[in-house]
């Protein structure tokens, strides 16, 4: 084994320069732990909404101790729930880098409170999830709690939750049906 001295001493200037921006970003990670790990949980609740609106649309109950409840369940959607938390972790990575590396910007003050751009990016990803979540929720209950408290919003946030959808055009208006959820 070699010593601690030796392997400073063979450090060449790239080697110094890729450990300490590599020790940056796992600083910045792990500064991050809390936030990261509300999102895990919001994608796992995601994918559990997701599994009870896939098996109340197929007209199967709720049973885990049924063979019917395992057949339901398929890959594709576990699949897109992996590829999703994978590509969250390479936008996480990409923030993170811009923003201890290249940017090199101190904290963006919001509602009191500073918070870094990565955090940011974060709580955007956890607040698609949790739309994601309201949405499964509707799918089986008929019932979105996110758009019945949408009044408690500003006037032009409250038009993005509207079903329908208007495109101004010079000639006219063309009214489109609500969007559709196809995951």
């Amino acid at each position: 084994m070699k010593s601690p001295i030796y392997i400073i001493q063979t450090l060449t200037t790239e080697k110094i320069l890729a450990m300490s921006s590599v020790s940056l970003l796992l600083t910045t990670l792990l500064n991050m732990r809390q936030i990261l790990l509300a999102l895990a949980i919001i994608i796992v609740i995601d994918m559990l909404t997701g599994i009870r609106k896939s098996l109340f649309i197929k007209g199967i109950k709720v049973n885990i101790l049924k063979k019917g409840f395992w057949h339901a369940i398929n890959s594709s959607g576990i699949r897109a729930t992996w590829r999703k938390t994978y590509e969250y972790a390479i936008g996480v990575i990409v923030f993170v880098i811009l923003d201890s590396l290249v940017l090199k910007s101190s904290a963006i003050e919001l509602m009191g409170a500073e918070y870094t751009l990565s955090e940011i990016a974060v709580a955007l990803a956890c607040m698609v999830e949790i739309y994601s979540i309201y949405e499964n929720m509707e799918a089986v209950s008929g019932r979105n709690l996110l758009k019945r408290l949408s009044f408690l919003l500003p006037r032009k946030v409250q038009k993005m939750f509207n079903n329908k959808v208007e495109i101004q055009n010079d000639d006219e208006d063309v009214e489109l049906p609500p969007n559709q959820n196809y995951d």
